[in-house]
């Protein structure tokens, strides 16, 4: 019989941001946020606003007990922008390769 996979190693998963001297600790999406990130991803009318919002509500997931605000985004260089989003999107496209 084979071994089962421990499916709870996905659950603890996270992407983790040193941030103004501060860790944040950003867990890997569930499987029902990925409507909002697909919904924001297909629509090609999306604006810049539309950008600080998803990446401000991915920050704001954190476990780190950190708020962040539009003006904390702003303030960012914009390539630091655009590694958050894309290091918390890609997460779960990520493999375990051992989550046993």
């Amino acid at each position: 019989m084979a071994k089962p996979i421990d499916l709870s190693a996905y659950a603890n998963r996270s992407v983790d941001f040193l941030i103004d001297g501060k860790l944040i600790k950003c867990p890997e999406l569930r499987y029902n946020e990925l409507k909002r990130v697909n919904d924001y991803q297909n629509n090609d009318e999306t604006t810049r606003e539309d950008e600080l919002e998803i990446v401000m509500w991915l920050l704001n997931r954190n476990t780190s007990g950190k708020k962040f605000e539009k003006d904390d985004i702003e303030a960012m260089p914009a390539g630091a922008v655009a590694r958050i989003y894309q290091e918390i999107i890609m997460l779960h496209h990520k493999v375990l390769t051992d989550p046993n």
